[in-house]
């Protein structure tokens, strides 16, 4: 490691991260500065000096907003910091965006509108680095220690073509970041302006893609000629509403999602929602009765086969590499069974759902023929 001491005022941030499309969090940055104030600064910034001169932050934004707010009060003696500076050939342009982007991933977990706006900055990125490249070999060697990219002289023509999706997302971020969060975001972009600030409201971005789905009247089209037609703006206003006052689940929306599509005169977003409102009051009301006449809930044992799950998955993930098609298919089609023997309540059904996803990032991160 190489540090150096640097005018706090010369540290740009990293050339990845927008103001306005990223936004901090004032209540970390107060927390920082007093935890700063009270126990003094540890060197834990890690940055780059250009060839041109310029100090550009990696990761530690919400603590060099901290150590500003310090100086602005009078800390003088944060006005010269020392941190750990590397030289642009060991943090490329691509190695700054993904810590950027893992950095995003830690400081706002699911939120819609960061997890989008960095998920469309890592497309932009790639997208024009295959745009640059005449073949697959090229750009690999433009993206360069992604070195866990899968890509054929057919993907390659395929992202020239198409673009680049979800799967070489998750590949260039190293298994960081699951490869279903980064579908359920993109599809969220694909949506009208309107539509994308409320999906913003909600608090994880895959609720945010069910929420898109739900107020979706009509698709007509594929591609670049794919036209989609909203609910109007009140509508999606109600059922967004409803939704976070509900505490509804990612699996519960897709159950409206579900009734909405199959209603005999149209779809109907809000009375959908209304149904799945009153089927979980209902789960609960049940469950209740259940505790009070002192017989174990079936929550309780749902929940003991789900940590069973998760010590399995742990295994499952650590060698993954290892496992054919055959053995996914086996894993899936033992959760489908558990989930229909045990006929879980909706919010466990949610967190077994969690698991299948997961085996499902299993299943694309496996050699393909």
């Amino acid at each position: 490691m190489s540090f150096k001491t640097v005018k706090l005022s010369e540290i740009q941030d990293n050339p990845y991260r927008n103001n306005e499309s990223y936004r901090y969090d004032d209540n970390k940055i107060l927390a920082l500065a007093e935890s700063i104030g009270d126990t003094s600064f540890w060197e834990n910034l890690l940055a780059r000096q250009t060839k041109d001169g310029n100090i550009q932050l990696a990761y530690g934004h919400h603590r060099l907003q901290a150590l500003k707010k310090l100086v602005a009060e009078g800390r003088k003696e944060y006005e010269n910091i020392k941190i750990n500076v590397r030289p642009e050939n060991q943090l490329t342009d691509e190695r700054m965006l993904k810590i950027f982007a893992q950095e995003n991933k830690d400081d706002w977990g699911e939120s819609p509108h960061n997890l989008c706006m960095t998920v469309l900055q890592l497309q932009a990125h790639l997208e024009g680095l295959v745009k640059a490249s005449k073949d697959k070999d090229q750009f690999l060697k433009k993206v360069g220690d992604s070195g866990s990219l899968k890509v054929d002289d057919r993907s390659f023509t395929r992202m020239k073509n198409q673009g680049v999706g979800a799967s070489i997302i998750a590949q260039f971020l190293g298994g960081t970041w699951s490869r279903q969060t980064i579908q359920d975001a993109l599809q969220v972009l694909e949506n009208d302006e309107a539509t994308f600030k409320l999906a913003q409201l909600l608090p994880s971005v895959t609720l945010a893609n069910r929420f898109q789905k739900l107020v979706t009247k009509s698709v007509e089209g594929k591609g670049k000629n794919k036209v989609v037609e909203m609910f109007d703006e009140v509508t999606q206003q109600k059922v967004a509403d409803k939704i976070v006052k509900e505490g509804l689940t990612r699996a519960e929306v897709e159950e409206a999602v579900k009734i909405s599509n199959s209603g005999a005169d149209g779809a109907d977003p809000l009375a959908a929602i209304n149904v799945v409102v009153e089927k979980k009051k209902g789960a609960i009301k049940a469950a209740k009765e259940i505790a009070d006449a002192g017989k174990p809930a079936p929550k309780e044992a749902v929940e003991k086969v789900q940590i069973a799950l998760e010590k399995v998955l742990d295994v499952v993930t650590k060698v993954r590499g290892e496992l054919s098609d055959g053995d996914i298919t086996r894993i899936k089609g033992g959760i489908e069974l558990i989930v229909e023997v045990l006929d879980a309540p909706p919010e466990v059904e949610d967190e077994l759902t969690e698991v299948e996803d997961n085996v499902e990032d299993i299943m694309s991160s496996l050699p393909t023929e």
